[in-house]
């Protein structure tokens, strides 16, 4: 048996986010007992306080009683597999899953065979093993069974599993014990909090930083965030540049000499240099689960014009568009980063025990940018900073970016390959001051609480669970049940979804997942667990950039709010933005590039887009000139939504992963996700969307815009796991 020490409980928990139960209490109140206290026979893991089995519905991860016949029939003959987890269970090189049997025994003794259909270890969990067995044919309502599996001669423990209804059975096997067993001790956590960092933690981290930076002859402002980027402290470098410069590569402009702000989108604006430094923290912190890990290199890496960037007739990158996510105006995430997230080189995840717990953030050099050339593999210090800020918070090997391929492209983590390791000075005697704004504290309380929704565990703000029905209510618009249904849907398919960006590799999708009505108000919100925070506030984004466009006034709103030339362009194409189309988000981001079609190069750019010549990732067209008032104004402290669009409160979307939803022929409202690659996006939102689709003969890829249709939802090839 594998020795499961306090620091394995929190995996416990998370095996048991990916079977989707309701039982966090067993976090607390199961540990493996010691290897030598241990057989060799293979064990079925139990409740902590029953011999009831962790077993749940393969596919649609619901708990029992499980019926014979699948609700979510995936198979050709429809019968329901249910997937048990064993520890003291790893097959040879050379075996396959028929190499385990399974049984069950009803109330009247009978004994019924189970075909075993799967055996492997669970995705981030080796310790643990997932058996998956199909129900017999002959059985019917038969209430709890005893299920035990067999190994190369040896039987496993018997746990019930409820058939048709939980109750009855027959009796446990004599001194049947739940099983792994009690704990005696337990580990300390705050589950109400985001992430475990403490004070004296986050300290260290800046001491590690300011360490290094003196190491180097540099001065900079250090940022520290938690898990869903509360800020924990800043630190300013005596006589560190207060000031920088955001350069995307696009034409400069002069910035005014008073407010620091230029008159075309944000090439050349001045801002203070810990605004970049939280964004850089919290970019880190956002994107990173215990999945995958990504950095500002990352991010820079996949918003550019092409993926790879500076590779001709290459798409843009899938999350093109992102960084104007999560901003300081945003009504759904709360707080959100300074300049939203960022693509400037210079910070790092923050790990303990391969559990991600924030981010730290590095500005120094009075520039922030974006990588336009990461075949140079140019070090700035700002990452090597970074780099020898999280000694001991190190990132596991697996997770990092570059274990992760978009179309076979591996994604940049590092150009820093060495870690300085000078000796730390105190926090006390350190050469700077804590920014009084930012004091040091620990991890915040988290946003989010347990919930379950269509039988998937996952995680829910307050503000946007129970779902609610749309005010505008009548018989074309969105009701409690029908979001229920959706979100559940949508849930469903991303728990069965081939993950793209998560290792280990077989891992499942983890998104957020949104429903808004016609309005753009939310009437649902949910979280797979560890699903990446930043796919929160872009769910919502994705959501109501479809909605609005789609909409009946969408031409006239954003005529009136100052953007008619968007209008305009989009009418010289044959776009009637009129509710005539049913624009998904893909179809939206693929009119929103600097070349039409997208990635072919000496190409005018689409409707919603800047020309290439005057393009940058700070000048982007219809996405940023919607939002840049305000966030401006946000930037700055003021209290106003991110657009003056009231459907628009958190900003506009330009990358796939949405769908308008209707009932009866109307439009209602859409479904966004994120928080994966763009394919899995779409088809979670397709499960999402089913039976509340756009009429087929006016989706948007029914559209031709210069000769090229445009797109409304791309699969993944083979997407399930």
């Amino acid at each position: 048996m594998i020795n499961m020490g306090s620091r394995f409980l929190s995996r416990w928990s998370s095996l048991l986010a990916l079977a989707a139960l309701l039982m966090l209490s067993l976090v607390a109140g199961l540990r493996f007992p010691p290897t030598s206290a241990q057989t060799l026979r293979p064990v079925l893991f139990s409740d902590r306080l029953s011999t009831r089995a962790v077993a749940v519905e393969s596919v649609a991860k619901t708990r029992e009683p499980f019926t014979t016949v699948a609700a979510v029939p995936f198979a050709a003959d429809n019968k329901t597999r249910i997937m048990l987890f064993a520890g003291n269970l790893v097959l040879a090189a050379n075996e396959g899953s028929n190499a385990v049997t399974a049984d069950a025994e009803d109330a009247s003794h009978n004994i019924y065979q189970l075909t075993v259909e799967h055996v492997g270890p669970v995705p981030e969990q080796s310790w643990a093993t997932a058996v998956v067995v199909k129900l017999n044919e002959n059985m019917g309502d038969l209430g709890d069974v005893l299920v035990r599996i067999h190994y190369r001669g040896m039987a496993s423990n018997r746990v019930r599993v409820g058939v048709g209804h939980v109750g009855g059975g027959p009796p446990d096997d004599p001194g049947a014990v739940p099983t792994p067993g009690p704990v005696t001790d337990e580990i300390s956590i705050n589950p109400i909090t985001a992430g475990t960092l403490t004070v004296d933690e986050v300290r260290t981290i800046i001491a590690q930083a300011v360490s290094a930076a003196v190491s180097l002859n540099k001065l900079v402002t250090v940022a520290v965030t938690d898990r869903e980027g509360n800020v924990l402290g800043v630190f300013n470098m005596t006589g560190a540049p207060t000031m920088m410069q955001i350069r995307g590569g696009g034409p400069l402009q002069t910035p005014d000499p008073i407010t620091g702000l230029v008159p075309v989108g944000l090439e050349g604006t001045r801002l203070l240099s810990r605004f970049g430094a939280v964004s850089k923290a919290g970019t880190a912190s956002l994107f990173s689960t215990t999945g995958n890990a990504f950095n500002t290199r990352t991010s820079g890496f996949i918003i550019q014009d092409h993926i790879p960037p500076g590779v001709n007739f290459r798409p843009s990158g899938p999350l093109y568009g992102v960084q104007y996510s999560s901003l300081p105006c945003s009504d759904i995430k709360v707080p959100g980063l300074p300049l939203g997230l960022s693509a400037d080189p210079g910070s790092m995840p923050i790990y303990k025990n391969g559990i991600s717990q924030g981010g730290v953030g590095i500005e120094g050099d009075g520039v922030y940018g974006i990588d336009r050339d990461p075949a140079d593999f140019d070090v700035p210090f700002e990452e090597v900073i970074a780099l020898s800020a999280v000694r001991g918070f190190e990132t596991p090997a697996l997770i990092r970016g570059d274990n992760i391929l978009v179309d076979g492209v591996r994604l940049p983590f590092l150009n820093a390959t060495e870690v300085l390791r000078p000796a730390t000075i105190p926090f006390g005697s350190l050469p700077g001051i804590v920014d009084a704004l930012f004091p040091i504290r620990a991890a915040q309380p988290s946003a989010f609480f347990t919930s379950t929704v269509g039988g998937i565990l996952g995680e829910s703000d307050p503000r946007f669970f129970p779902f609610i029905a749309s005010p505008s209510g009548g018989p074309n618009s969105l009701t409690a049940a029908d979001v229920d249904v959706i979100i559940s849907h949508a849930a469903q398919q991303a728990n069965i979804t081939r993950a793209a960006i998560r290792q280990p590799l077989g891992s499942n999708a983890r998104v957020s997942i949104a429903v808004v009505d016609l309005e753009g108000r939310v009437l649902g919100l949910f979280r797979q667990q560890d699903a990446p925070v930043f796919g929160f506030d872009v769910s919502v984004q994705k959501a109501r950039s479809a909605v609005f466009l789609t909409r009946a006034d969408a031409g006239a709103a954003l005529r009136t709010a100052g953007f008619g030339s968007y209008v305009d362009r989009a009418a010289t194409d044959g776009l009637r933005l009129d509710s005539s189309v049913a624009y998904s988000d893909r179809a939206i981001g693929f009119l929103h590039r600097p070349f039409f079609p997208d990635g072919i190069n000496n190409t005018e750019a689409g409707p919603f887009s800047r020309q290439i010549a005057e393009w940058s990732v700070f000048n982007v067209g219809l996405q940023l000139d919607l939002i840049k008032t305000n966030l401006q104004a946000a930037i700055v402290g003021a209290s106003v939504p991110c657009s003056t669009i009231p459907g628009l409160k958190n900003g506009f979307q330009i990358f796939a992963g949405s769908i308008p939803l209707y009932k009866n022929g109307v439009l209602v409202g859409a479904i966004g996700i994120s928080g994966d690659g763009i394919d899995q996006d779409d088809i979670i939102a397709a499960a999402g969307a089913n039976g509340y689709s756009p009429p087929p003969a006016i989706r948007s890829d029914r559209i031709f815009v210069r000769d090229v249709r445009l797109p409304f939802v791309k699969f993944p090839r083979s997407p399930n796991l």
